[in-house]
């Protein structure tokens, strides 16, 4: 009978070569993709310095409630409550602007969500994501980060 190793070996190989890329062009491709996108999650810092650049590739988005955005906003954001993420994103441009008052991004687009504390932002991520937009990323500390930090910077 032949050893566990003689039999396990050969099958192993077999399963990792279906994985593996087909040349070194196709890994060169890969690493760079991986390198090419930025985290999911955005810190305070890169929301601090997309504010101060006042970049306007980067869409930034509250989700909160409209009760919460009287509050206090996050610099250069635009308010698209939570209940109305689904609807919006799926929108034609003209409607979208037309409703609420900026122009609609791509799927490739950056966007960054944020709500109160991450909770709503994240699951307005999840919702983008699985409609197909590529570029969304979520900023999980959220207003009561930037608040407590934007305080303590001043």
């Amino acid at each position: 009978m032949p050893s566990f190793t003689s039999l396990a070996i050969p099958a192993l190989y077999q399963t990792s070569r279906q994985f593996a890329p087909r040349s070194m062009a196709a890994l060169r491709q890969a690493q760079y993709s991986a390198k090419a996108t930025k985290p999911d999650v955005v810190t305070f810092e890169e929301i601090d310095t997309l504010i101060n650049k006042k970049d306007k590739k980067v869409v930034l988005i509250d989700v909160r409630e409209s009760g919460e955005v009287a509050q206090g906003v996050i610099p250069t954001s635009h308010h698209v409550p939570l209940a109305n993420i689904q609807e919006a994103l799926s929108l034609p441009e003209k409607e979208f602007e037309a409703r609420f008052g900026f122009k609609k991004f791509g799927k490739d687009d950056e966007v960054i969500f944020y709500c109160r504390s991450g909770r709503r932002s994240g699951m307005a991520f999840d919702l983008a994501k699985q409609l197909g937009y590529n570029g969304v990323r979520n900023y999980s500390g959220s207003w009561l980060d930037y608040e407590s930090r934007a305080k303590t910077q001043k």
